[in-house]
């Protein structure tokens, strides 16, 4: 049986090597039944008639393609993760390419230079690198076709056909986004983001692009064809050249070419081409050799890297300080999340395969900072930068840099210190209470020790009533992560039938999950959060998040009653923003937001029982009033954004 498979494999390899050389062969004794090649020296002819500007031009635009080349080498390094610098990787891309298409084999001469001039790239990681280059490259190479057989057509029929491709390759995009992670056997496979994909897709038409041009630019004088006419044609053919891994394309691009551009005469086509492989895969390829000879002289003029204290940190969600500006930024707990420390700058972040969103305001630092920090972390990640339900303050900073805002949500925000049902504002509210209290209701405050079974039981009764519980912004039933909370348990004759839970930390507690049995008595909810009003007056604090709810024009079809329940405390309504870099990237972030929020990942425990500097219980009213952080005035804010608007 081994013996069996290791023939198997062997003849695979074998039928690797031997068939790009086999259709080398066959396409070039068509090449020469169909067209009548001119002799070596009126080809040398020819090409000594193209203009030493033409040359130049040349040298110009195959240099212009191969750097393009290296950015689409880096955009493929920060998605396997390989944590190398960028100007490395897009060296070495350019150098394994410009050997790899004229030696042809691109699999295994592509891993072989990748694995060769970055050490430290094992060679698994060499491999996948040039398999998702080869696989990225082709699928971007075979849209742009489709769109040029579409501009170009001549009949229904070939724009028809050009128009699926392009359609069937924005399906697939649509299925990364839906489903960015596949299940492949026992591993799994995670695709590119749609940021990825349009990177990639611009560095692969001008790449193409490029080179068609240096070809256009070395065809000898008097052919008259122009430029649009010719790349059309040379992209396909560049398809073609590649799909059969022959040594440098030859064979199966020239007779594609000849087959797709029937007008221009046979040897001064060949003529060019030859030319063409002089400049585009000659003399890449010469100096790609002398580098992978000595390798060390790809980092020629890179500083070489230091320990970067002060730079940019990915630490644990458990590291977060009980000491920060937002409660709900403890979310991250069980989002996925992690902290980003940049410089001095702390930032709560969740790096999704769309979105690297950072929830609320910093943790630490100022604002003016962090949306260039966030940036330069979600471009090592190919994903999008976003701000989610930041505060007005924040939404500025970033709309002076350039970013695009909208409202999307409003916080309701009460002080416990001055809090009172008094007033007509409250009617709801005490009639509310009144029926809670008559139904036998009684709460209690609970912390670290909870009746887990119990509320288990009611948070699967409330699933089954609801359906299935939202995440990444808000908490789902954990008990871990619960027992990071403040839990107000409601019962009714002994029995658990709801409880609320609150982030906590040193100035602010937030409201999170809030469940309830079917039937529950009227104003079970109101009187959970009335004594958890109460609670925070005696901790000391002046401030009671009860989260936010949506604030903008489809907002009236998403509410469900919540801002009516939260309306009965007479909040003070905080505005909350999103904020992305452009309006492209906005959209994309908010989609991918809702893709979350609906779609959670499966719940996971928390990995530490405690965060850093968390306090115990009997020292927690103490630690909210000596610490407490001023918050800002977040109406005068929200009236300078609309102005500058």
């Amino acid at each position: 049986m081994t013996r069996k498979l290791v023939n198997t494999l062997s003849a695979s390899k074998l039928f690797r090597i031997v068939a790009p050389l086999a259709i080398t062969a066959v396409c070039l004794v068509i090449l020469a039944h169909k067209v009548a090649l001119p002799p070596v020296a009126e080809l040398w002819a020819l090409t000594s008639q193209i203009p030493v500007l033409n040359w130049i031009g040349a040298v110009l635009a195959t240099a212009l393609s191969f750097w393009s080349l290296g950015r689409y080498d880096a955009v493929a390094h920060r998605h396997l993760r390989t944590g190398f610098d960028d100007r490395l990787t897009s060296r070495a891309g350019i150098a394994s390419i410009a050997f790899s298409q004229t030696v042809g084999f691109g699999i295994f001469t592509g891993a072989f230079a990748r694995w060769r001039l970055l050490p430290g790239l094992s060679p698994l990681q060499a491999a996948q690198l040039t398999g998702f280059v080869g696989v990225t490259f082709l699928s971007s190479l075979a849209l742009i076709c489709g769109i040029a057989m579409v501009l170009t057509a001549k009949s229904a029929n070939t724009a028809l056909l050009g128009a699926l491709i392009p359609i069937t390759l924005l399906a697939f995009a649509a299925l990364c986004f839906r489903f960015p992670n596949w299940q492949i056997g026992k591993r799994t496979v995670r695709l590119p983001s749609l940021r990825a994909l349009g990177a990639l897709s611009i560095w692969t038409f001008v790449d193409i692009a490029a080179a068609g041009t240096a070809l256009w630019l070395l065809l000898p004088v008097g052919h008259g064809l122009s430029l649009l006419d010719l790349l059309p044609a040379y992209f396909i053919a560049l398809g073609l050249a590649i799909v059969s891994s022959s040594p440098g394309g030859a064979g199966p691009l020239e007779l594609a070419l000849l087959a797709l551009l029937p007008a221009i005469e046979p040897a001064t086509l060949v003529a060019g081409l030859l030319a063409f492989r002089i400049i585009y895969y000659a003399l890449p390829a010469t100096l790609a050799g002398l580098v992978l000879l000595w390798p060390d002289r790809l980092s020629f003029g890179l500083k070489a890297q230091t320990p970067d204290y002060l730079g940019e940190q990915d630490r644990p969600a458990t590291s977060l300080r009980f000491e920060r500006p937002q409660a709900e930024s403890g979310i991250i707990l069980q989002n996925g999340g992690h902290v980003l420390a940049a410089g001095l700058n702390k930032l709560a972040v969740l790096d999704s395969p769309q979105v690297s969103v950072a929830f609320f305001d910093p943790l630490l630092g100022q604002n003016e900072e962090v949306p260039s920090a966030l940036a330069r972390h979600a471009q090592q990640h190919n994903t999008v930068p976003c701000f989610y339900k930041c505060s007005a303050t924040m939404a500025l900073a970033t709309r002076k840099q350039g970013w695009k805002v909208l409202r999307i949500a409003a916080d309701a925000i009460v002080n416990p210190q001055t809090y009172t049902d008094a007033g007509s504002s409250h009617r709801q509210l005490r009639r509310k209470l009144r029926h809670a209290e008559k139904a036998g209701l009684s709460v209690e405050a609970q912390w670290g020790e909870l009746p887990l079974q119990e509320m288990a039981e009611v948070d699967a009764t409330w699933v089954a009533q609801h359906g299935r519980a939202l995440g990444t912004s808000m908490g789902q039933f954990e008990g871990t992560y619960l027992s990071q909370q403040l839990v107000f348990l409601a019962r009714q004759n002994g029995r658990l039938i709801a409880f609320v839970s609150f982030h906590r930390c040193a100035n602010e507690w937030a409201l999170d999950l809030v469940r309830m049995v079917p039937g529950a008595p009227d104003g079970t909810g109101h009187l959970m959060i009335r004594k958890a009003i109460d609670a925070a007056k005696e901790a000391g604090l002046d401030r009671l998040s009860l989260s936010a709810v949506a604030d903008h024009r489809f907002a009236h079809r998403l509410d469900g009653g919540l801002r009516r329940f939260k309306t009965c405390f007479a909040p003070r309504w905080e505005p909350r923003y999103i904020a992305a870099p452009s309006w492209s990237a906005l959209a994309l972030a908010l989609a991918e937001l809702v893709r979350l929020i609906h779609r959670p990942a499966p719940v996971a425990p928390v990995s530490a029982l405690a965060m850093s500097g968390q306090p115990t219980q009997e020292n927690a009213a103490q630690s909210s009033s000596d610490d407490a952080v001023p918050h800002i005035d977040h109406e005068e804010n929200a009236i300078a954004l609309r102005r500058t608007a």
